[in-house]
């Protein structure tokens, strides 16, 4: 029985590199909610800013109802011509896009050499670790498990991509957050994926519920440590990176 202790059990290294990075985390979060200031802008301002910043990838079709206020967009891709309805301030944000072109190609990497899709390969991206707790079942699966939580987001700050409720329900302690190019972190991800499979460290999350169930994995804490230096070397390889 001594794996399964040490599979439910954090070392306290791990635990301690955790809580220091998630109270860096909370400070940087307080302070830029500090300085945010209520946002005001024109439609015209705004069609002006999506067809320069966002070189008229998407633009606005509904009628305007402030920069709060969700309004209907579409892609100016032909072949995608998706139509969704946003609030103009979250398109205000380097990484925001048609969710289409940039997120629903998932882990594909020869999305990047289509000559239609090949701009998305420098949108910004994040890569992240978390610790968590599976609570198990409560039935026949009803033993806690220790595991680690890895994907991609478009958030900046990975906390934001978890819901309150799940952080703390599931113990959710942020390791690593690497923010870089789509294709470097697709990158990254896709080798956290070989190296789970080949290596059999995958398990499945108990709660269905769970965004990324079956992105979970069980390592110890020597094989964590080279995991995250290999992503960071990874992405140092690739480009220059904001690490957090």
């Amino acid at each position: 029985m001594t794996s399964i202790r040490l599979a439910n059990t954090a070392s306290s290294k791990r635990r301690n590199a955790a809580d220091e990075l998630e109270e860096n985390n909370k400070d940087a979060i307080i302070l830029s909610d500090s300085k945010k200031q209520k946002l005001e802008m024109t439609m015209e301002e705004y069609d002006k800013f999506l067809k320069e910043k966002k070189d008229g990838r998407f633009k606005r079709t509904g009628t305007w109802g402030g920069v709060y206020k969700r309004v209907a967009h579409e892609c100016c891709d032909l072949e995608c011509a998706r139509k969704w309805a946003p609030s103009p301030e979250q398109c205000l944000t380097d990484d925001y896009y048609c969710p289409s072109c940039v997120l629903h190609h998932r882990n594909n990497m020869n999305r990047f050499s289509d000559e239609r899709l090949k701009w998305t390969a420098n949108v910004p991206n994040t890569f992240y670790l978390f610790s968590l707790v599976d609570p198990g079942t409560g039935s026949n699966d009803s033993v806690e498990k220790s595991l680690i939580k890895f994907g991609r987001t478009q958030h900046e700050n990975a906390l934001k991509r978890y819901s309150t409720s799940e952080l703390k329900q599931y113990k959710m302690k942020l390791l690593l957050n690497l923010r870089g190019k789509l294709i470097t972190m697709t990158k990254i991800e896709n080798w956290w994926k070989e190296q789970a499979k080949e290596k059999k460290w995958f398990v499945r999350f108990s709660k269905n519920d769970f965004h990324g169930q079956t992105e979970c994995v069980q390592i110890n804490d020597r094989e964590l440590a080279q995991m995250i230096a290999k992503s960071k070397e990874i992405a140092l390889a690739e480009e220059d990176i904001q690490q957090s």
